[in-house]
């Protein structure tokens, strides 16, 4: 049986089109809501207000604050699978470097697109399932270790994942100086972690050194 803390939290799901536009409509103002106020600072009845419905409106689909929080987190990850799952179609036909330098321009724009994902990561430890952040990690994690894999075959399925565990810090430390550099140094900042994680793959992944 599921517990019941979860089950009170599940949102409704829409039965028709309207309902859906409807849902859409409130996620995206919860979205905002989150990036501008935090998670713990915000409140339904602003999310109901920034949607412009009114506030039985809300609670109708989503019973609580966190169910909002849950169903965004969830399509942040669906399109996160999807997201990297474009880049895994493209693998098998481009370069180490190309690879790279996809990874982690596909990173920072998911994060700069979607500015209340990591609001939500952090704020996971509130929630009744706190593993979000390990899952959003584990479907990064996969993805790349999927593609390592069609880059290096030859490798053991445990020796892609531990360095995949590696990529994935780099692809998010260079997110972090993204988001930190002074806009002038941005580029070349980029190329220097686009050098470090090559540089670190072809290493690891045995690929012969470009003279």
């Amino acid at each position: 049986m599921e517990p019941s803390h979860v089950s009170n939290l599940q949102p409704k799901q829409p039965r028709q089109k309207r309902g859906e536009r409807r849902v859409a409509e409130l996620l995206a103002a919860a979205a905002e809501v989150f990036t501008q106020t935090g998670y713990r600072a915000a409140a339904m009845s602003a999310i109901a207000e920034k949607a412009g419905a009114p506030i039985g409106s809300l609670y109708q689909f989503f019973p609580s604050k966190e169910a909002v929080a849950e169903a965004l987190l969830t399509r942040y990850l669906n399109e996160m699978s999807a997201e990297w799952a474009e880049l895994d179609d493209r693998v098998g036909d481009i370069d180490l470097k190309t690879f790279v330098h996809d990874l982690i321009r596909r990173h920072i724009d998911f994060s700069r697109q979607r500015p209340a994902f990591s609001e939500l990561v952090e704020a996971s430890g509130l929630f009744s399932r706190p593993s979000v952040r390990s899952e959003a990690r584990a479907i990064f994690t996969r993805n790349v270790q999927r593609s390592l894999s069609v880059l290096a075959p030859a490798l053991p399925a445990d020796r892609l994942r531990q360095i995949a565990d590696v990529t994935v810090q780099l692809v998010k430390a260079a997110n972090a100086l993204n988001k930190h550099v002074a806009r002038r140094d941005a580029k070349a900042v980029m190329e220097e972690m686009d050098f470090v994680i090559s540089s670190y793959l072809e290493t690891r992944l045995n690929f012969p050194s470009e003279k």
